[in-house]
């Protein structure tokens, strides 16, 4: 646990290892190494955090679970100052650092290096990447081979889009104050009507 009233003007730097790291669900991070930076920037706190990992995760085509390996660098401002944080960046020396909320007095160093190794996780993680999925039908992985089942024929449109694909819109765009042509031909043809 980092005291950030407790900071020197030289900061903290802190280093550690995890053997494993739950994440969410049955995913870890195994072999994780870290290490963190904590430096007081007036009322607010610089942090930079850098880790490798390898992740526990399961292919979001095939479902397979895989390994694969993770590397990190992460920089941001930490503050309790709301206007800061509604901006969302700030710039300290020439850096433009992103700005996260951080109300805490004192910090878990563990537990931010587990927020930012989830904000750099992949949202779709493949096992490779020309990963074939699953039959929408049986199921079948087709990473080990074809199924049985026919292809998908397509689908037929509905009478709806049917119907709307023979229609042929036009739209008159004139521009502003000005009457449509087609108004101005309708009110035409009335006064032809009004002078027989």
């Amino acid at each position: 646990m980092i005291e950030l009233a407790k900071l020197g003007a030289e900061g903290l730097r802190l280093e550690g290892t995890e053997a494993s790291l739950p994440l969410e669900g049955k995913e870890a991070l195994r072999d994780l190494h870290w290490s963190l930076f904590v430096l007081p920037s007036g009322a607010d706190v610089f942090l930079e955090i850098r880790g490798r990992a390898t992740w526990d995760c399961t292919c979001s085509r095939c479902l397979e679970p895989f390994d694969q390996e993770l590397q990190i660098t992460s920089q941001f401002l930490g503050s309790k100052d709301p206007e800061l944080v509604a901006r969302g960046s700030h710039a300290l020396g020439t850096q433009d650092l992103d700005v996260v909320f951080l109300p805490e007095t004192v910090i878990d160093e563990l537990t931010q290096v587990r927020e930012q190794f989830l904000l750099h996780m992949p949202m779709h993680p493949l096992c490779k990447d020309e990963c074939q999925g699953l039959c929408p039908r049986c199921g079948k992985n087709w990473n080990k081979g074809r199924c049985n089942c026919p292809p998908e024929s397509p689908k037929e449109p509905s009478a709806l889009a049917k119907a709307l694909s023979g229609l042929k819109l036009t739209f008159d765009n004139p521009a502003p104050g000005a009457e449509s042509a087609s108004r101005v031909r309708e009110a035409d043809a009335g006064k032809l009507d009004l002078e027989l």
